[in-house]
């Protein structure tokens, strides 16, 4: 009977290799996988996403913080590579974006890091590989300006958004008080809000292809930037629409696709946000 609680004493305190690790510690091997793919980071993708930069591409400047980049699901999925973002970026080549694509060792290496769990194996972002990043790889004068004039979305897309729903907001107020005193302003509204809307969703595709924004999310990206585009081509007939509505008079074919309109804007402003901000922003 000693014999036995001898034997469980050894195994509680780890003596024997088969025995559990403690607590928060790597598991064998998990350390050296991770200091893999941190100094395949290193050379291959911190010159765009490395902590040296200043605007780093996506805003996503940490990829030598294995334990931040893990702890993202915006990008991994611990033990679920095939769900994971960083991966399908890796597989498909979309990353690196340089057009120097991993070799099929390093993509394997990416996918069996992700695997066992994405362990960050007690590494740092390490100062020695941080002044790699400290210039992204060249791009042609067109490629960046186009970069540039990208950024204006920001800006522009609250115009037609804050635009739209204000003129949904008026054709609510006529429809309550029955009445359409507020008919010029809704037309107004709507078609100026028609013209910054084209306008928001070309900057918006010159702002994800060229500057690189939302590139950790390419699922929610593309959502984003359809549903963005249906709501501006929307915006447009519910302009056209207003027009003929001004000389028909029937108010509810305009008033539902301007409500309509309202929505398609409401879902895709919503996934924007969440692109910059993460999916829990209004968390409570």
């Amino acid at each position: 009977m000693r014999d036995v609680r001898w034997i469980c004493c050894l195994l509680a305190v780890g003596f024997f290799p088969g025995g559990a690790p403690a607590a928060g510690r790597d598991l064998p091997g998990e350390a050296e996988l991770a200091a893999r793919v941190q100094a395949l980071f290193a050379a291959r993708c911190a010159a765009c996403h490395g902590p040296a930069l200043r605007q780093p591409l996506g805003r996503f400047g940490y990829v030598l913080d294995l334990k931040r980049v893990a702890d993202n699901p915006n990008f991994v999925k611990p033990f679920h590579p095939e769900a994971s973002n960083l991966w399908a970026l890796i597989r498909d080549d979309q990353m690196p974006q340089d057009g120097a694509t991993l070799t099929a060792e390093e993509k394997e290496t990416v996918r069996t890091w992700i695997a066992a769990g994405a362990p960050a194996g007690g590494t740092q972002p390490s100062p020695s590989v941080a002044p790699v990043a400290t210039q992204p790889p060249s791009r042609t004068l067109p490629q960046r300006l186009l970069a540039w004039v990208g950024r204006f979305h920001i800006l522009v897309i609250h115009f037609p958004i804050a635009l739209l729903f204000a003129a949904a907001l008026g054709e609510f107020w006529n429809v309550w008080r029955k009445q359409d005193a507020l008919g010029p302003a809704v037309h107004y509204c709507v078609q100026l809000g028609a013209a910054g809307a084209v306008l928001a969703v070309a900057l918006g595709w010159l702002h994800a292809g060229f500057g690189g924004f939302g590139s950790g999310s390419p699922a929610k990206l593309g959502l984003h930037g359809w549903l963005g585009t249906a709501a501006g081509v929307w915006v447009v007939a519910v302009a056209g629409i207003a027009h003929w509505d001004a000389l028909r008079q029937r108010r509810w074919l305009f008033r539902v696709a301007l409500w309509t309109g309202a929505g398609l804007i409401a879902a895709s402003a919503h996934l924007g946000g969440t692109l910059v901000h993460g999916d829990g922003f209004f968390d409570w």
